[in-house]
């Protein structure tokens, strides 16, 4: 079985040296079909900007994201806006946004 989603080694880094931030340092993960995934972390550790990347929001430094066995990164405009608008899913939910 071939996984929906492969991360190999992503990074990215923001600004020059040596004012570089890095958000996503070596990130590597897969997910099976039939598998769920949850990104939770503290502020400031790179969730958004995972899932940026996935999103093709913005373009990792390094590493490769493949969905379904393609490769985003080599995708041209109009395979990427098909698969922005057929496959692309990011269900975002804030906690403690009611104030009493």
């Amino acid at each position: 079985m071939k996984p929906i989603l492969n991360i190999e080694n992503l990074t990215k880094v923001y600004g020059t040296l040596p004012n570089q931030t890095r958000a996503l340092n070596g990130i590597t993960f897969q997910v099976m079909p039939g598998e769920f995934l949850g990104i939770m972390g503290s502020s400031g550790s790179g969730k958004s900007t995972l899932l940026n990347c996935i999103a093709t929001v913005i373009q990792p430094t390094g590493g490769s994201i493949q969905v379904e066995g393609d490769t985003l990164q080599s995708l041209k405009e109009k395979a990427l806006a098909e698969y922005r608008g057929k496959k692309l899913v990011i269900y975002s939910r804030t906690l403690n946004c009611w104030t009493t």
